[in-house]
């Protein structure tokens, strides 16, 4: 950090008046409060109690300073460029204190607002306009890593072959499966699914279709017949089930009149899986010792929907497909947890059913006959919608 920022970083004067927990919405600066109380009484809101309740207002402006510097600089210490004037439109210190979402009593909030000697401020990442956040940098890795996959090199986990054109950030495309690997491990997304947890399957069934109810028809389909999908390449099966019954329908069922083969199946082992729908919730944007954290959780959000999003079927799906293939493929041979264990599957949001969770399972060997052996098939049966009311009561 340059010596101008730093002292920009000091560069603010908390008015004499103590604050209680009541007067922020943010838990991170409640807490803050309640840690350095000296004070029975609230000048915001009035409030006296009989033990100390309200702290300096300067305790949150040490967290709050720390922020609006990590997101923002005035336009001279920002490096923003000049021509006849900043081309950058500098933004108040109210609307820096909006877009970072504090939420305070109104009084408190001017206050804050007047603490700071700069009046005038750029977005910047650490302190210049033109760089960029680590969930910003990894986001521009993954869209050209997206990019690269689609239309220029398929296989590239050990010696890729990048465009001379692309222009890089902190992260080379190459590097961003690696450090995804590195966030759901540090972040904890990778869970433990039950023995004994029910999963569904479906597949339409025509009126002049017969084939029999078995595990057979109702598996992983043969490599041969294996058509690409959101999570495999063409010719490589993988085994595509749902958490709820509801999901697995809507993923296969468009409108009535239809019928569908609903197959129930069992998990037999502990299944060590990337779980996807249930990403840790964001820790307070001003509580700066857990920033790595929420760079690492707003970088995996986007990632997530970008696996779980809608693909229109216009015969180019099998290209939006490829990135999720490759992320796929690259957990399913490459990737280990901290134990060194191998995952067994991918669970993810979705597309068609928002409250539905759906999970892609690796084959246990790849083979003529690749092996599925975590679940084990119970049973299945056929469901027939005449009318958009029992379609949409099955669906929900």
């Amino acid at each position: 950090m340059g010596q101008a920022k730093s002292e920009l970083m000091r560069d603010w004067n908390a008015p004499d008046n103590y604050v209680c927990a009541k007067c922020v919405d943010d838990d991170f600066l409640k807490k803050v409060i309640r840690n350095n109380v000296n004070r029975q009484t609230c000048d915001y809101c009035q409030c006296e109690t009989h033990t100390h309740s309200a702290t300096p207002v300067s305790a949150l402006m040490e967290h709050i300073s720390n922020t609006v510097f990590y997101h923002f600089n005035n336009p001279t210490c920002g490096g923003a460029p000049y021509d006849e004037g900043c081309i950058v439109e500098p933004i108040s210190t109210e609307d820096v204190l909006y877009e970072l979402s504090l939420s305070c009593n109104d009084q408190l909030f001017e206050d804050i607002a007047n603490a700071f000697t700069n009046k005038e401020w750029i977005r910047t990442a650490s302190g210049n306009w033109a760089s960029s956040h680590p969930h910003e940098a990894m986001s521009d890795s993954w869209s050209t890593f997206a990019n690269i996959v689609k239309h220029e090199v398929r296989f590239f986990f050990q010696h890729p072959s990048v465009s001379k054109t692309s222009h890089w950030q902190e992260y080379e495309p190459q590097q961003i499966l690696p450090v995804i690997g590195k966030l759901v491990n540090r972040l904890a997304l990778l869970k433990k699914l039950p023995v004994n947890t029910n999963l569904f399957r479906a597949r339409n069934r025509n009126e002049d279709e017969n084939w029999e109810l078995n595990e057979k028809q109702m598996g992983a389909p043969p490599p041969e017949k294996a058509s690409a999908g959101r999570m495999n390449p063409a010719g490589i099966s993988y085994l595509y089930l749902a958490y709820e019954q509801e999901t697995a329908l809507a993923e296969v069922l468009s409108r009535p009149p239809c019928s569908a083969a609903i197959a129930h199946f069992v998990t037999q082992q502990e299944l060590n899986i990337l779980d996807l729908t249930q990403l840790p919730r964001r820790p307070s944007i001003f509580d700066s010792a857990r920033r790595n954290e929420l760079e690492g959780i707003i970088f995996l959000e986007v990632f997530a929907s970008e696996i779980s999003k809608s693909v229109q079927k216009n015969r180019r799906e099998h290209i939006e497909y490829i990135p999720s293939q490759v992320v796929s493929e690259y957990f399913a041979m490459l990737f280990e947890d901290n134990r060194r264990n191998k995952l067994d599957g991918i669970a993810y949001r979705s597309s068609v059913r928002p409250k539905g969770r759906n999970l892609v399972l690796f084959p246990k060997e790849r083979s003529c006959i690749p092996q599925f052996d975590q679940v084990i098939f119970h049973q299945a049966r056929e469901q027939t919608f005449s009318d958009w009311t029992a379609f949409s009561d099955a669906i929900a």
